[in-house]
């Protein structure tokens, strides 16, 4: 048993015997999560505070992000997809009851896989049957607040959005482990990168780490040799690496999200890069720092906006966004000038600042007492940067070694080589896979 299961086990209890194909000699039983049904618990009793303040009878969510916040973790992009034209399941909640709305086909996973045991009731019709024939039914006669533009509904996308925050116990938990899955499919990827290899090359390495894991990648970035100067928000082409290439990877699982971005080099650090990932790191640093509980988010921007203009950089941070609070999606709230949201904790910040080629990321979980770096790694080279006095680590460039013939030609002084100095890659094996517990063996002398 993975650290992870054991970590879980207690939680878990033994609810009910399930019949699976004939084919299956060995009796089986789906598992209560505990640990799920206390954090519904949690999210029905928000939902119920909400309606009673807004004077309505029910809840209708169909954004795949409210359903996975609501149900603690129920995904449906991952049998269902996003789309609001083909996603034929909603949630509908009262203060007193909650229930899918979904059609025959996807019944069965929720029930069995995604939800069980959460205390959700059914209303299904088949599969060939219109949706908004159901949720017009449920809808009638109440007054429903929901999440997408719905006949006999009011809009309320932007209140029910507020309700993912603050964090849960539970969130935060996942989110740690969710992290250190984001962290090792990027830095392994970049340890094993080679000269030649394209950008779309590394980008379905870092997948292929995510999903043999059970992590979805909601955003993946691959830059080569700074094309990230020019297009901030490039995805990734059939561009070979040649000098350096800029990771970055937002992962998603049980609808959560996380973000990491690594810059390693191959062979030579260059000049250019090392002067504006010094500048980058800076702003990062200043980032983190000032990313406390109770502030405004336009407050914050203000710290880093200062270090834009010590550098002489007044116009660059126009060129591309600089930080996100991320959560259920990837921006809850934009960190920019005109922010007015206050950073409510527990919560995360992902910040990715950019210099010219310069681009790292880091995601922080925000607390009222001390905020947590949540994808360090003793994988990678550090920079400490002194903020105020007090050090923040942060990511630095990693260089990994040429041969002989190669290494001088490196255009970064030899004495600061140690700054990129190549720790030991992460162990391909670890860290172990995050699929839920849904079921376990019965052994034979075991009534049930």
């Amino acid at each position: 048993m993975t650290g992870i299961l054991q970590r879980t086990w207690a939680s878990r209890s033994v609810i009910m015997t399930s019949n699976f194909r004939p084919e299956s000699q060995s009796r089986r039983l789906l598992l209560q999560d505990a640990a799920r049904l206390e954090d519904v618990e949690l999210k029905h009793q928000r939902i119920a505070r909400f309606l009673e303040s807004a004077g309505a009878d029910a809840l209708l969510l169909q954004d795949p992000a409210n359903i996975a916040w609501a149900t603690a973790g129920t995904d449906l992009s991952r049998f269902s997809g996003d789309d609001p034209a083909v996603n034929s399941t909603s949630l509908f909640i009262t203060p007193e009851a909650r229930l899918f709305a979904t059609n025959s086909v996807d019944s069965a996973q929720i029930f069995e896989r995604e939800a069980f045991g959460l205390g959700f009731q059914l209303k299904q019709r088949e599969w060939f049957q219109p949706h908004e024939a159901l949720i017009g039914d449920l809808c009638r006669g109440r007054r429903v607040l929901a999440d997408r533009g719905v006949p006999r509904a009011i809009l309320s996308g932007v209140e029910i959005r507020r309700l993912r925050t603050p964090l849960t116990g539970l969130e935060v938990e996942r989110l740690r482990m969710l992290s250190r899955v984001a962290v090792h499919a990027v830095e392994s990827t970049a340890h094993h990168l080679r000269a030649g290899v394209t950008e779309s090359e590394v980008a379905g390495e870092v997948s292929h780490r995510l999903l043999k894991r059970t992590v979805a990648a909601a955003r993946i970035q691959v830059c080569a040799d700074g094309r990230n100067e020019r297009y901030r928000h490039w995805t990734f082409g059939e561009t070979p690496i040649r000098e350096f290439a800029v990771i970055s990877c937002c992962a998603r699982r049980w609808g959560l999200h996380v973000g990491v971005t690594r810059t390693v080099c191959l062979q030579r650090v260059p000049q250019t890069l090392w002067q504006a990932y010094q500048q980058a790191v800076m702003i990062h640093a200043t980032g983190l720092f000032f990313t406390r509980h109770g502030e405004r988010l336009g407050e914050i921007w203000k710290k880093v906006h200062r270090i834009f203009e010590k550098f002489g950089m007044g116009s660059e941070w126009q060129l591309a966004d600089q930080g996100d609070v991320i959560g259920y999606s990837l921006r809850e709230a934009q960190i920019k000038p005109d922010s007015d949201e206050v950073l409510e904790t527990p919560s995360v910040a992902f910040w990715h600042p950019s210099v010219g080629p310069a681009l790292l990321g880091d995601s922080m979980l925000c607390r009222e007492s001390a905020n947590e770096l949540l994808t360090t790694s003793p994988s990678w080279p550090q920079l400490s940067i002194t903020v105020k006095g007090r050090e923040v680590q942060c990511p630095g460039i990693l260089l990994l070694p040429g041969d002989s013939s190669t290494s001088s030609m490196s255009m970064v002084a030899d004495h600061m080589n140690e700054d990129f100095k190549c720790p030991e890659a992460l162990d391909e094996d670890a860290p172990s896979p995050v699929e839920s517990v849904w079921e376990m063996r019965v052994p034979e002398n075991v009534a049930t």
